[in-house]
């Protein structure tokens, strides 16, 4: 990087340029031009009634928007459902009552807001990586999120991908940033914000018991007060869920977490034709004697009757799901097999897995605070997809933290950058972060 000298004091001060890369806003703000551009000159927005009624997401928002509630997310009437967690066909519906039900408007200002939120991400992904490791790969992280045509591609998907990436982002650097702050309204706010994401993609939810455990135990060991704040986040958490939990169990008669599909995952993964992949056969949308079972017998006893007929399978091959499993683990992090020019992407896609999971290993040697926090993003959001089904977009929630490992890995190689050039970790000016203790 380039400075230009100071003459007072004999010191150093950045140019405007290194300024304008330094800064996240810029990030943020060039990183959506590219993706509204992009969005616009692809004719992304441009869908049609067909492509539209293809995914359960528009199929809620259309029951939503003309007064059915949440419900046939396969189209027709098929009664209430819990599908999918329910925040962003709630959203969805709200762009069809304003702009019109499957109308190009829409469409246009659902892929603005998963812009914007897919923007933001090298917001989150700036902090984390200044936090945890130092300016250096801050900067060329954001910059890689903000530019790079594989994070832009996922905007382009009505669903809640890119939202997801971001609350997930957001939630990492919250647990970071508070980890010697016991004010209560911060623990509120982070309830809250777990909550909404709970509302959002549930499988994130997965990483909570140890985000904030870690975040406990960082205040206990800074003799903060501990069972207040994490109490009180914990019940801020319950009450963002309970009006849906309530709905459900208003609904179905019993009670049912956010979503309510686990067992059709299940099948879907685990049957006489799996290999791995996404078996359509056994989806209620793809098959029409599926989706007449779905809807004679409702979701949640559908769901029951699959999980049922899912386990009763494992039980007879467990061989075979142990082969199926780790199949799954490898389609997850290397992407599901393609042909031709497609196996480029694929490539890519596992450079990058490759390259964060050098970046966690090389953080644990130097033991980095923090290091904890990745490891076990790592290695448990992905487990429920080792059973059910892999696919590239179940992966991008933890995209931003991937790609910070993934530059801090290139950023240690000899040669990145000048040693005495190191952004500030943790605080202060050095090479290798701080160690965790």
């Amino acid at each position: 990087m380039n400075y230009r000298k100071n003459s007072v004091k004999g010191g150093t001060r950045p140019t405007t340029t290194l300024k304008i890369i330094r800064s996240p806003a810029c990030m943020v703000l060039v990183g959506l031009v590219a993706r509204v551009l992009y969005i616009v000159l692809a004719h992304s927005y441009r869908l049609s009634f067909s492509y539209w009624s293809k995914f359960e997401m528009a199929n809620l928002a259309y029951s939503l928007a003309t007064g059915h509630g949440f419900s046939s997310p396969f189209g027709g009437d098929t009664g209430p459902s819990a599908w999918t967690a329910p925040l962003y066909p709630w959203v969805i519906s709200l762009a069809f009552r304003a702009l019109g039900i499957y109308s190009h408007t829409a469409a246009f200002a659902m892929l603005v807001f998963n812009s914007v939120f897919s923007a933001l991400t090298s917001w989150s992904i700036y902090r984390i990586a200044r936090r945890v490791f130092n300016q250096t790969v801050a900067v060329w992280s954001g910059w890689v999120w903000a530019l790079s045509p594989y994070t832009i591609y996922w905007v382009s998907w009505i669903w809640e991908t890119s939202l997801s990436a971001f609350l997930l982002s957001l939630l990492f650097m919250l647990t970071l940033e508070m980890e010697d702050d016991d004010h209560l309204w911060s623990w509120c706010g982070y309830g809250l914000l777990w909550g909404i994401a709970g509302l959002t993609n549930t499988s994130m939810l997965s990483w909570l018991p140890f985000s904030g455990c870690w975040l406990a135990y960082q205040l206990h060991r800074r003799g903060k007060h501990t069972v207040v704040p994490v109490l009180l986040g914990a019940v801020v958490f319950w009450l963002t869920l309970m009006p849906w939990l309530v709905r459900n169990y208003s609904v179905f008669g019993k009670p049912l977490f956010v979503r309510g599909d686990l067992g059709v995952e299940l099948r879907i993964g685990n049957n006489p034709r799996a290999e791995g992949r996404w078996v359509p056969t056994y989806h209620p949308f793809y098959n029409s004697f599926v989706y007449q079972q779905y809807k004679q017998m409702g979701e949640p006893a559908f769901d029951t009757e699959q999980a049922h007929l899912a386990k009763e399978w494992i039980a007879r091959h467990p061989k075979r799901f142990v082969l199926l499993s780790l199949r799954k683990f490898l389609f997850f992090w290397a992407g599901i097999p393609r042909t031709g020019l497609e196996q480029v992407k694929n490539l890519l896609f596992l450079a990058s897995s490759l390259l964060a999971i050098g970046g966690l290993l090389l953080a644990g040697k130097w033991r980095v605070h923090g290091v904890f926090l990745f490891a076990t993003l790592l290695g448990f959001y992905p487990l429920i997809y080792y059973f059910t089904t892999p696919m590239s977009r179940y992966r991008h929630p933890i995209d931003p933290e991937l790609a910070i490992l993934a530059v801090f890995v290139i950023s240690s190689f000899p040669g990145f950058h000048r040693r005495h050039q190191s952004g500030a970790m943790s605080g202060h000016d050095a090479t290798a972060p701080e160690p965790d203790k």
